[in-house]
């Protein structure tokens, strides 16, 4: 079972709070180096100074980020809260598809424990390069500064109405996002938070974003105990019910660049082994043919590179399973849009092995088709890959029966804003 921990957390001062929009910022790995300026820029305490540090040349970045930490806890720029308490928040947002929605979740330490147990249960493979990122600020700053995003059943809506009552009974900190997500936080403690760590105590818990976060937390909680001190057992957490309607998954499209000897119509030869292949014109045209077929294993928008115009791939059912690279794969995991596209095409046909892709050696990813389109319009890439989402049903399937899904299959929205409160790990 998963532990949860009320905590005393760390957050800008009650004189700061005011001006917490120009604060806060979206976590690490979604901040792209000119947005991160944009941050820095907007505020000399914005949590992008600490969460996504840089030094000028010849400074370590993370003694950096832990120097500044130490500053701005002396000077009062950040204060430790006087009780412990979970935290409620809502985020009301329009979602990128247009409809607004409201979700509502919680931060609470997190008792760490490795994978396997049954009650922390990851959805995503990883990436070498984040996780030692990661792990290096965590030593560094001896601080949590933004949260592992969590789901867990709550069959009963009983969490989310205690969620309610916290943010109807006080509202701690509020503020608005650049995508105009209106959020506020609330405290739970005292018999409330018992009340919640009680109907949490026999679930388990999926993580939904911030696994590079959950195993660099890990890793270094690992070398402590290896200096025999046991003192980083814990990690920031945002927890959020699978039911809330407010959840929202979207998907994460791919670029393939830099082959050696990439031939379009080579690819295209190979395509049409496994995949019917239809053109279409434009991007509108393109969105709504993926949309049309969501539900439907294996259907990808691709742009090959010298090829005017899109293709509509359709996986034909069956076809190339008997490929060695889906060789190893369970056949409940042989129809998922993921598998297919890193097994078959990647791996296949384009040669990227499993390895490579950990390293995303000639892959970039994008969360908006936007971009997507753009890119591919004007960079002259090898292939571009438009996705359906992944249902959130095939991610607790497949985690639940102990696998994961290739990396960036899925972008739950909206996300969860760094700076809002930072869970130290010395007192």
């Amino acid at each position: 079972m998963p532990v949860l921990s009320p905590f005393r957390g760390l957050c800008y001062d009650v004189r700061l709070r005011s001006d917490l929009d120009r604060l806060i910022a979206p976590p690490y790995d979604v901040i792209s180096e000119e947005g991160r300026a944009r941050l820095a820029a907007r505020h000399p305490n914005n949590i992008v100074h600490l969460d996504l540090p840089r030094a000028r040349p010849g400074e370590d970045p993370y003694r950096a980020a832990a120097d500044l930490l130490k500053a701005w806890i002396g000077g009062r720029i950040l204060v430790r809260d006087a009780s412990p308490a979970f935290y409620a928040c809502e985020q009301r947002y329009r979602a990128p598809t247009g409809e607004e929605a409201t979700r509502r979740g919680f931060f609470a330490r997190l008792h760490l424990e490795e994978f396997g147990s049954g009650s922390v249960v990851p959805h995503e493979k990883t990436f070498d390069r984040p996780r030692a990122d990661r792990e290096r600020l965590l030593a560094a700053t001896r601080a949590h500064l933004s949260a592992v995003f969590l789901l867990h059943p709550d069959p009963g809506a009983e969490v989310t109405r205690l969620m309610e009552r916290a943010l109807a009974s006080g509202i701690f900190e509020q503020a608005r996002d650049d995508e105009g997500t209106s959020i506020r936080v609330g405290r739970l403690e005292g018999a409330a938070a018992e009340s919640l760590a009680r109907r949490l105590a026999d679930a388990w818990v999926l993580i939904a974003d911030g696994h590079h976060r959950y195993e660099s937390a890990l890793a270094y909680h690992e070398t402590r105990r290896a200096q025999g001190r046991d003192d980083a057992g814990f990690v920031l957490a945002f927890l959020c019910s699978l039911e809330d309607p407010g959840l929202r998954i979207f998907p994460i499209h791919r670029l393939v660049h830099s082959l050696p000897g990439f031939d379009a119509g080579r690819l295209r030869g190979l395509l049409e082994k496994t995949f019917s292949l239809t053109r279409v014109g434009d991007p509108e045209a393109l969105r709504a043919a993926l949309a049309a077929r969501r539900g439907r294993p294996g259907v990808f928008g691709l742009a090959l590179g010298g090829e005017a115009g899109f293709l509509l791939a359709q996986w034909r059912e069956g076809a190339g399973l008997e490929r060695p690279e889906m060789a190893t794969i369970p056949e409940f995991l042989r129809r998922l849009d993921g598998v297919l596209l890193h097994r078959l095409i990647l791996e296949g046909m384009l040669g990227i092995s499993a390895e490579a892709q950990a390293r995303q050696t000639h892959l970039d990813y994008v969360k908006d088709d936007r971009e997507w389109f753009a890119r591919v319009r004007e960079e002259g890439l090898d292939l571009g890959v438009l996705m359906n989402p992944t249902r959130i049903e095939q991610v607790i399937d497949v985690s639940r029966s102990g696998y994961r899904l290739p990396q960036k299959s899925t972008y739950f929205y909206p996300k969860v804003p760094s700076g809002l409160v930072l869970d130290p790990l010395d007192p």
